[in-house]
């Protein structure tokens, strides 16, 4: 680390903004889940309950799919690790950020299955703040990682197919 750079300007360089802001959302989701009053009178209940545990674990699915393909070169924050190389197979052939893809439907499944519109909501968050963390991620993979700026081009969708 330069002489002239303090720890605190390079991890803030890293993201360690985004990363807190992350934390505070799954503390709210958690809070949500635990303390939260599920609905429990509407039609079709069970049926949202099931829906919800299969988009769950689906989500829960990409997002360690997505894990196990990033291997060694994972990080929370969105300055790539150092030396990163361009991952472009499993579900990174569908989207580019296939692991908040699965936090997204995750939070939803789980919502669904608590019956919880607060942590529902949360999803949505989730949803709006990895949109926004992905267009920062973005610049830097673009700067960094060799091929990034192709394979955009190729899987045009950040976090949802034909969406977004």
């Amino acid at each position: 680390m330069p002489d002239n750079m303090s720890r605190s300007d390079s991890d803030m360089g890293r993201g360690v903004g985004w990363v807190a802001a992350q934390g505070v959302l799954f503390a709210f989701f958690l809070t949500a889940i635990i303390f939260g009053e599920p609905v429990d009178e509407i039609p079709g209940l069970i049926f949202a309950q099931i829906v919800g545990v299969i988009i769950g674990a689906g989500g829960a699915g990409v997002s360690l799919w997505a894990l196990l393909q990033h291997g060694w070169n994972v990080s929370p924050f969105p300055r790539p690790a150092e030396g990163a190389l361009l991952v472009d197979s499993g579900p990174y052939r569908y989207v580019r950020h296939p692991m908040y893809s699965g936090i997204v439907a995750f939070t939803l499944g789980v919502g669904l299955a608590y019956a919880n519109p607060v942590a529902m909501l949360s999803s949505v968050t989730f949803l709006v703040f990895f949109m926004a963390k992905t267009g920062r991620e973005e610049e830097m993979l673009v700067d960094t990682v060799d091929g990034y700026r192709a394979y955009r081009s190729r899987v045009p969708w950040s976090l949802i197919p034909f969406v977004v």
